[in-house]
């Protein structure tokens, strides 16, 4: 079975893209459950060894693998990878400020109350290894998102005995987003098309009657995508026609060499004590 080639440029984004882009992976053909396992094992490394220069390196690692294996194009995936950095920094921020009856960092800003706020050299190399660790663990779900569809993720999940209710939840979020998505698109192009942001007060007008037309359309194509299901016989189990991919000798092999390779890594820099921070 050949892969997938996608022919033209998908202009919807984000989630739709990051699907067909999953469809069209240079690893469709391996099994799913190895590319899961493979992603969580290395996952929990990136969390156990409590490393800022582990989590860089699984960080470049499966931002290299990404390149190398999915169907999306260099931009979209760097562009997929700086979504988290915000998230992450603002919980960093977190960790670098605290509030003291005295000034205790090499930046301490007073505050009504008697109170300062500090910015400490412990709480920056505490605030550098979590970001690290937090964007080498979002880059293995990234790596997992964008080498395997969703539906043979949710074999997977199924297979590890995860309730039934949580799954068909998840994959129904999962695909009616596509609707939201499509939907706001589609009255998006509407609205520029009448000049709906062609300055900032018209930007403000159109903005909340595209939201309010897409929480009343969210409504009306729920009871649609139900009538559907219905139509199909749906009886409270979701069903998917998926390939069962097996596990390989050879993907094996790889998988338990990179990880080994990083956990000898891991240890090594533990008994050396050499770290980023």
């Amino acid at each position: 079975m050949t892969r997938p080639h996608l022919h033209s440029r998908h202009t919807h984004g984000g989630l739709l893209s990051l699907d067909r882009y999953a469809q069209a992976s240079r690893l469709s053909m391996v099994s799913p459950r190895l590319k899961a396992a493979f992603a969580v094992a290395v996952l929990l490394l990136c969390v156990a060894a409590d490393s800022a220069a582990i989590g860089l390196v699984i960080s470049v690692g499966m931002l290299a693998a990404c390149i190398g294996c999915s169907g999306a194009p260099v931009r979209y995936i760097l562009s997929l990878m700086a979504i988290p950095v915000a998230f992450i920094l603002i919980s960093c921020l977190a960790v670098i400020f605290d509030f003291s009856a005295v000034p205790l960092g090499f930046w301490d800003l007073p505050l009504p109350g008697a109170l300062w706020l500090s910015a400490t050299r412990a709480g920056l190399r505490a605030a550098g290894l979590l970001f690290f660790k937090a964007y080498g663990a979002v880059s293995c779900l990234y790596f997992l998102s964008l080498t395997t569809p969703m539906q043979e993720l949710i074999e997977v999940l199924r297979a590890a005995h995860i309730p039934a209710i949580c799954i068909e939840l998840m994959y129904l979020i999962y695909r009616y987003l596509f609707l939201l998505l499509d939907m706001q698109n589609h009255l998006t192009i509407a609205a520029r098309s009448r000049l709906g942001y062609a300055d900032r007060r018209r930007a403000f007008y159109t903005f909340p009657r595209i939201s309010g037309s897409v929480l009343a359309g969210a409504f009306r194509r729920s009871g649609i995508c139900f009538d559907a299901m219905e139509a199909r016989c749906y009886d409270g189990s979701l069903r998917f026609l998926t390939r069962h991919a097996p596990v390989r000798a050879r993907h094996a092999a790889v998988c338990a060499l990179i990880f080994f390779a990083l956990a000898a890594l891991a240890a090594c820099i533990k008994y050396k004590g050499v770290d980023l921070f």
